[in-house]
């Protein structure tokens, strides 16, 4: 029995851990990015091995049936199908896997992008309070400018539907591809 007793973290102290800042989102996002790929390349490698049994099992029902074993065969073949179950399994986990590195890959360049749009959104206010005074119809030009490129800024931080996860992606650009 301890006579001491444990620290433990207070509530607010775990709440104030969980939702502080992690540090700069874009490594943060790069990381996971790497860390995804390494996964896919071992679920590839799990993959070809998965291939590399299923094509031995095969080989070897035959080899059973063509020797009328009919008790190694189904045996085999029980095998078989477990192999398959699992590469079917495993092949979807890839995939979706693959799905999430690529928004995250998407993200990641959106916000390369957004980083780019920022210092043009003030040159541009610069511009719009400089020209305004010289040339009225140029600053009505600008403030449109300005306005679209902050709307394009706003809709691709805040648009929901820019990035939806949907497994199924059943959309007219998806159907083209495929």
């Amino acid at each position: 029995k301890t006579w001491t007793r444990q620290e433990t973290q207070s509530v607010t102290g775990k709440v104030r851990e969980a939702v502080k800042p992690q540090g700069a989102l874009k490594p943060r996002i790069q990381n996971a990015v790497n860390k995804l790929q390494v996964q896919i390349s071992r679920m590839d490698t799990m993959l070809g091995k998965l291939q590399t049994r299923d094509r031995q099992l095969f080989q070897r029902i035959v080899t059973a049936m063509q020797q009328h074993d009919t008790n190694a065969s189904r045996v085999l073949s029980n095998e078989l199908a477990e192999v398959r179950k699992v590469t079917k399994v495993l092949s979807g986990a890839r995939m979706s896997i693959e799905q999430v590195q690529l928004r995250l890959t998407t993200i990641h360049d959106l916000g390369d992008a957004m980083v780019e749009i920022g210092p043009t959104m003030n040159t541009m206010r610069g511009l719009k309070s400089s020209l305004g005074k010289f040339m009225p119809e140029a600053d009505t030009e600008l403030k449109s400018m300005t306005d679209t490129l902050g709307g394009l800024m706003s809709d691709s931080l805040t648009s929901g539907d820019a990035f939806n996860m949907e497994s199924d992606a059943s959309n007219e650009e998806t159907d083209k591809i495929l």
